[in-house]
């Protein structure tokens, strides 16, 4: 099992911080990407944190009373509200880290935090009856997949001997505050990250749109139609190595076969697509036959293949091809691969006899429906845990990389 890397230190903000006498650091881990934790930071609001809010309220009660920090509104974004009262941004490496700097009494109940109009001016300002206090928010790798720290570290740096001492006392009872407002507020962007996280995991998981570069790729079976027509291309990731994805491919076929894994009422006479792999349908040869439907004659015959990479359909009315279908797996990482499917119309292709200027129309249309249903399947049956009749596809067939 991984371990956790220990929280690193930021070296910009010990630069910044230099000198500071009063310190804290809160570390949470947060399963989404730096990019989604950050995107979460300049959304959270108070009302995401409503206990954190009522202690804040209460602690500025007497500086709002003096009419030093105007009201705020609990929908507002958080950091908006700390920039509105002063805070100054130091420096932002978003999406990996936000430092930033106020200056204010802060020992006093009654606060009046300083506005600065650059950081010029904020580096420059010395008054010894104030404190500077410097905080920052970044995400560091915990060596654990997806997995990050989310850090808030503050540093208070008193200007004088004595507004040091004055805040020493006012240390020793607003630090457990300070740590589980801190806390709280790690937590809200947590939930807001990590919610958006899955939202988005789960929106790809089911997508099946190709990358602009998976688009304009040159797959293999490219060169069998060299004027298509019309090409559609659409992919989904697997979450398995492509030598797990290849036996459902190699048994696709209507009829005696494990059927299209799509809409089995349309395209297997109703017949449920196979949910294991058969060992007897695991050897391919060049010519074979792929039914389109259960006991018609028209069909797919494959064109060529390489176990584990690659599988080219052919549609040959009249011994002229005039569609090729090809499967292309690619691999992501060791666990992973994108199964990319592009079909491809040659001269004379109709869509169920349709005139030419309605398969156009109608065709992509109902090609996306079938072929979405189609990946969907293929993927929940690869990820799908391995059950007492799951096999290995046949491993020793050779590569048949020429086409008819």
């Amino acid at each position: 099992m991984t371990h956790r890397s220990a929280v690193p230190v930021s070296p910009a903000f010990e630069s910044i911080a230099r000198g500071a006498q009063f310190r804290d650091r809160i570390a949470i881990v947060v399963k989404a990407s730096p990019k989604a934790i950050f995107q979460a930071l300049h959304d959270v609001a108070l009302r995401d944190m409503k206990l954190a809010w009522a202690l804040g309220e209460i602690r500025y009660l007497p500086s709002r009373l003096g009419g030093h920090m105007p009201e705020v509104e609990p929908t507002r974004s958080f950091l908006s509200l700390l920039i509105d009262g002063g805070t100054l941004i130091l420096r932002d490496d978003s999406p990996q880290e936000l430092i930033t700097g106020s200056a204010a009494q802060l020992h006093r109940v009654n606060q009046a935090p300083r506005r600065f109009t650059s950081r010029e001016a904020f580096d420059a300002f010395a008054d010894p009856n104030h404190e500077k206090l410097f905080m920052s928010i970044r995400v560091a790798p915990t060596r654990r997949p997806d997995e990050q720290w989310l850090v808030l570290e503050h540093a208070t740096r008193a200007l004088s001997p004595v507004a040091e001492r004055r805040f020493s006392w006012y240390w020793r009872v607003i630090k457990p505050l300070g740590a589980f407002v801190s806390w709280r507020l790690l937590r809200a962007i947590r939930r807001k990250a990590e919610r958006a996280a899955t939202a988005t995991t789960r929106a790809r998981s089911r997508t099946v749109r190709a990358t602009s570069a998976e688009r304009f790729q040159l797959l293999p079976g490219d060169d069998l139609i060299a004027a298509p027509l019309a090409s559609l291309t659409h992919a989904i990731t697997i979450d398995r190595p492509a030598r797990d994805v290849w036996p459902w491919l190699s048994q696709m076929g209507a009829g005696s076969r494990a059927g299209w894994y799509s809409y089995d009422v349309l395209d297997n006479g109703r017949q449920r697509s196979e949910e294991r792999i058969v060992p007897e349908l695991q050897h391919l040869t060049r010519g074979m036959v792929f039914p389109a439907l259960p006991g018609v004659t028209d069909c797919f015959t494959l064109l060529a293949f390489e176990p584990e990479r690659y599988l080219i359909l052919g549609w040959r009315p009249n011994d002229t091809l005039v569609m090729t279908w090809a499967f292309v797996l690619n691999e992501v990482t060791r666990s992973s691969c994108r199964l990319v499917v592009r079909a491809r119309e040659g001269a004379g292709y109709h869509f169920h006899a349709l005139p030419r200027w309605l398969t156009a129309a109608i065709g992509p249309v109902v090609h996306f429906i079938m072929q979405r249903k189609q990946l969907l399947g293929i993927k929940r049956r690869a990820e799908s845990p391995p059950a007492d009749t799951l096999v290995s596809a046949n491993r020793s067939l050779p590569a048949d990389k020429d086409a008819a």
